[in-house]
């Protein structure tokens, strides 16, 4: 016969690793949700500065971070840097408009206004520095 204590022992240990199992599906699950989310979301806005919400957004759930993935950007923002990764040891610059303007008639450079998202990534992919900044008109 066995232990009654014996027993609970190893129902309390595969409860423990059944929650842990679950827990960390979910954790997988919720950053494409998120991210899925955010592209939908930045689909959707209107203005320059409901674009720059859904970037805070992302910055605050932590979906954009350091060591994420530049796909991720892309994923949101519809840009395509993961196909661009800069060679050996070398960091890329990416940037992401918020407030685009048309392009300008061949030979007149136009300086950019408004809020964007500027981020460095490195021939992994990987997000190594960003910030959100404005320009002034």
């Amino acid at each position: 016969m066995i232990n009654p204590r014996f027993r609970v022992g190893y129902v309390s240990i595969l409860c423990l690793v059944l929650g842990f199992l679950y827990g960390t599906s979910l954790t997988q699950a919720q950053p494409d949700k998120e991210i899925d989310r955010l592209a939908k979301a930045y689909r959707a806005a209107k203005t320059e500065f409901e674009r720059r919400a859904v970037c805070l957004d992302a910055i605050d759930t932590g979906v954009i971070a350091d060591g994420r993935s530049v796909a991720v950007v892309d994923a949101i923002f519809g840009t395509t840097y993961a196909k661009k990764l800069p060679p050996g040891r070398e960091l890329a610059w990416g940037f992401v408009d918020f407030h685009p303007l048309p392009p300008p008639p061949p030979g007149i450079q136009v300086g950019g206004i408004g809020w964007y998202l500027a981020f460095k990534y490195n021939s992994a992919g990987e997000l190594e520095d960003y910030l959100l900044t404005n320009r002034q008109k």
